[in-house]
């Protein structure tokens, strides 16, 4: 998911909560394939987290 934009670069954040910057360019909207899959893996991690708790 981007976060901020700052000229050429992206701020984009993995579901895990990890931020990283990214050329904008080389960004490109995600297909339902792999909205489902970062859905997936977002409750994973949430799941993982709560067990840690």
């Amino acid at each position: 998911m981007v976060i901020h934009v700052r000229g050429t670069r992206a701020m984009v954040v993995r579901p895990g909560g990890r931020p990283w910057e990214a050329e904008l360019r080389r960004l490109s909207p995600g297909t339902h394939y792999h909205c489902r899959q970062l859905d997936a893996l977002a409750e994973h991690i949430a799941y993982q987290q709560r067990g840690e708790q």
